[in-house]
């Protein structure tokens, strides 16, 4: 018997917090989730470093729990060096699919599910203090969601030179759906309304819909799930076959904002011409939907791009006159696509600097390489074009940013 996983992800910044920590890696057969820790946006470099390292690692042929001691190492090795981020830390909920079982590497209190049979399973323990208090039984599991002390951890990434990391593995069956999410999601969403999210055949539609009853429940922390569905495959298919899906609840892609899109790299880059940013965001929307772009269609757009680009440099112009506050609150409204350290940006202000003070903050960080990405991609990122959230947001998704 073969078995097939399909898979699905999104990650949310909720509705309390000012950045999203968390970080998650889809790269068959790793998938992954981490949720930071530390003041002054250090939780979200330890989430990112984690997530990086660990799939570095893998990718290497390094096993999960080595990949995921590395992964320990370098994010110590960053708060050592850096007295801003001292004490950061992160969650590791991560498994890689070998052949007809998941391996599984835990630290923290993000929680590994596995649906089967209709019966939903938390297959990780919680390395929190309340979760070694229910384990002890000391308190209750309804005692443990309501108890005021129930984010402080017990384990955590990158805290100690050397983790005690959790390592087990599942038996797979057809039909059996794994989720990994941060405690964003567990902590408001019953485990009832996870069931029923999971039984949904799109795992990218059961990703969306646990996000939006994470924020429904209030949304208090940033909001993480990945969901790998696993079937029975036709004969004499690979072990392994992932697909990501389009999200088809136009509901979730207005609440989030944040969805996974996947860019397939040219192998013949060399013979690749050289396109401008109109021409290469045509072929790119024609890569990603498999079929060649209207010129009509594509005209609309270019004129819609135009009327942008010039109400952006009006603003721009307006708010030169304008005090210094006006000019630091435009810079807020207007993003582009940059690279930082080999790494796909999308970064808040304009390129440039005044003196030695650049004109723009990171906004977000993306796992994704510009080297991996197409040369129609990479046009669009070399054109650094100004663009208002939403756009940038878009153009993010189809340039595969967030895996």
């Amino acid at each position: 018997m073969t078995l097939v996983a399909r898979h699905g992800a999104l990650t949310d910044i909720g509705l309390h917090r000012k950045t999203n920590e968390d970080t998650f890696v889809v790269r068959p057969p790793l998938y992954a989730v981490c949720d930071g820790m530390g003041g002054a946006n250090a939780g979200e470099v330890a989430s990112e470093l984690a997530a990086e390292t660990l799939a570095a690692e893998v990718a290497r042929g390094t096993p999960l729990h080595a990949a995921a001691e590395a992964a320990n190492a370098a994010v110590f090795q960053r708060a050592h060096e850096n007295l801003e981020q001292t004490g950061m830390g992160t969650t590791l909920t991560a498994f890689v699919l070998e052949g007809r079982t998941a391996r599984f590497a835990h630290i923290g209190d993000s929680r590994a599910y596995l649906l089967r049979d209709g019966e939903l399973r938390q297959v990780s323990d919680d390395h929190s203090l309340v979760g070694e208090m229910v384990r002890d039984g000391r308190l209750t599991e309804e005692e443990a969601a309501v108890h005021p002390h129930r984010s402080i951890l017990s384990r955590a990434l990158g805290t100690e030179p050397q983790a005690r990391i959790d390592e087990f593995v599942e038996d797979l069956l057809p039909g059996d759906v794994l989720l990994l999410c941060s405690d964003g999601l567990s902590g408001p969403v019953s485990a009832d309304d996870i069931r029923v999210a999971l039984t949904r055949s799109d795992p990218q539609q059961a990703a969306e819909r646990l996000i939006l009853e994470a924020r429904r429940q209030g949304g208090p922390d940033n909001i993480t799930a990945v969901v790998v569905r696993i079937d029975e495959g036709p004969h004499g298919a690979g072990e392994e076959e992932t697909t990501l899906v389009r999200p088809a609840d136009p509901e979730a892609a207005e609440v989030t904002g944040e969805l996974p899109f996947v860019v397939v790299a040219d192998d013949d880059a060399d013979a690749a011409p050289e396109l401008d940013a109109a021409d290469a965001l045509a072929a790119l929307r024609a890569e990603q939907d498999g079929e060649a772009p209207d010129p009509a269609t594509e005209a609309v757009r270019r004129r819609k791009r135009s009327v942008r680009r010039l109400g952006i440099v009006a603003a721009i112009l307006a708010l030169l006159a304008a005090a210094l506050a006006a000019g630091a609150f435009y810079l807020s409204t207007v993003f582009f696509i940059g690279v930082d350290d080999g790494a796909l940006t999308i970064y808040s202000g304009v390129p440039g600097k005044i003196g030695p003070v650049p004109l723009h903050a990171v906004y977000r960080r993306s796992v994704v390489t510009y080297d991996s990405l197409s040369p129609s991609a990479r046009t669009l990122v070399d054109e650094q074009q100004l663009r208002d959230r939403e756009d940038a947001l878009d153009l993010s998704k189809l340039l595969g940013m967030w895996p």
